[in-house]
């Protein structure tokens, strides 16, 4: 999903900072700021740098270089004190999303202004010691970080800045048997989220996702032992430990053999992810065999997972590996499971359990893999 979001970001920040658009038949190619020749006025140049986009996962930390090249000697530094704040870099990072730009810090010498959605989470390590190094470190990932980061230099009566794409990777979702909630064990937990193609979610993994959004109100299994939830809006049967306040419940550590449902994790998808589908629709088993005449096989639920986090959206049903049905929707709409995003599952039951009968029939989700070159 954070994937989708950065091909229109891309165009946007390439206007803010000044594109060049070239034309080659019928494709536009935008080149950004920073890759165009400095103009004979211009006292430096900022430039982000690395990987484009650049990759963090949940939960975790990432730097986001930006450096200033001067191409005339800088202003010299002052003695300590006002005139010495003043004649520093100014440097402003801010984050541009669905057409919102929001700011991030601005500092000047060792005055640092963040914002506060992003207080605890940011620094600048190089600055003010480097007045070159004004890079970034964005830690506690959230799925909602994943955008477009501007880095703005003003160094006297000259300016510049460059932008670039950050993608926060990686998926919090909760697993349960198809036949009944609150299944597992916590030994049989972490091997159901294995079997599925992905792995327990940490209590800072879940903690990351809850900061971004997400809720569900069913306890589950976290790989240090403990049971948790996260809600976003207090609801009776939803309180746990917080009463009416939002957050994520905490029934702590808890003896391995009390049953529960899993909070799983999915990352990286390497490989391909599609939808197949025939006029007469498959049985569990023939959707096997159709992805295996592909050169494939049939995805995994962390593998359907992982790739509506990179953005697939498909309002159809098909067969996982399990043997549930579900669906990856990124732009909701009502005829596609409701209002709201996800990756939407079919049951039988009102209470949320059951999967459909094997004999049923629906679409399929086939997974070929980026090292596959098994013969078929």
């Amino acid at each position: 999903m954070a994937q989708m979001l950065l091909l229109l970001l891309t165009a946007l920040v390439q206007a803010l900072t000044s594109s060049s658009v070239a034309f080659t038949g019928d494709r536009i190619h935008l080149l950004p700021f920073s890759s165009l020749p400095p103009t004979e006025d211009q006292a430096f140049k900022v430039s982000i740098g690395g990987d484009s986009p650049l990759r963090g996962v949940l939960g975790g930390s990432i730097t986001i270089p930006c450096h200033i090249s001067y191409l005339r000697p800088p202003p010299p530094t002052p003695p300590p004190g006002r005139r010495a704040v003043l004649g520093s870099p100014r440097v402003k990072w801010t984050f541009l999303s669905g057409g919102r730009e929001a700011e991030v810090l601005v500092a000047r010498g060792l005055k640092v202004k963040v914002s506060e959605g992003y207080r605890y989470r940011v620094a600048l390590p190089g600055y003010p010691a480097s007045t070159t190094d004004v890079s970034l470190v964005l830690s506690e990932l959230r799925s909602n970080d994943s955008g477009l980061y501007r880095c703005e230099v003003q160094h006297g009566i000259d300016d510049g800045s460059d932008a670039g794409p950050l993608c926060s990777l990686g998926v919090v979702f909760l697993y349960r048997e198809g036949s009944a909630r609150y299944a597992f064990s916590f030994f049989r937990a972490k091997e159901a989220c294995a079997r599925i193609g992905a792995r327990i979610a940490s209590p800072e993994q879940l903690y990351a996702a809850y900061l971004g959004g997400y809720e569900q109100c069913d306890a589950g299994w976290l790989s240090d032992q403990t049971v948790r939830y996260p809600i976003q809006t207090p609801r009776e049967a939803c309180y746990g430990d917080m009463d009416g306040f939002p957050g994520v419940r905490n029934y702590g550590m808890v003896d391995p053999e009390d049953l529960y449902d899993v909070y799983c994790y999915a990352e990286d998808l390497n490989g391909e992810l599609f939808l197949g589908s025939t006029p007469d629709k498959l049985t569990l088993e023939e959707a096997r065999a159709y992805c295996w005449e592909r050169g494939a096989e049939i995805a995994t639920t962390g593998q359907l997972y992982a790739a509506w986090d990179e953005g697939l959206d498909r309002c159809s049903p098909g067969w996982l590996a399990d043997g549930s049905v579900r669906y990856p929707i990124v732009t909701p709409r009502q005829r596609c499971g409701g209002g709201l995003p996800g990756v939407k599952t079919l049951f039988l039951f009102p209470n949320q359990t059951g999967f459909p009968n094997a004999h049923s029939r629906f679409n399929v989700y086939c997974f070929r893999g980026e090292y596959n070159d098994t013969k078929r």
